[in-house]
């Protein structure tokens, strides 16, 4: 049995796996809908959150 794709909430990929983060330094998104991203979309979020502000 082949095992069931999942979809990227941001960019609509299929994949195997997902990631969210939840509680990072300085960020909490535990009253947030939750998203759903792959490898690609997880880590440009992550990168934007932790640019420093302009």
């Amino acid at each position: 049995m082949t095992p069931k794709k999942l979809r990227c909430d941001t960019c609509g990929k299929e994949t195997d796996q997902l990631r969210r983060d939840v509680v990072d330094q300085g960020y909490n998104a535990l009253n947030k809908t939750p998203l759903w991203n792959c490898e690609t979309c997880y880590e440009k979020k992550r990168a934007q959150r932790q640019e420093p502000p302009r």
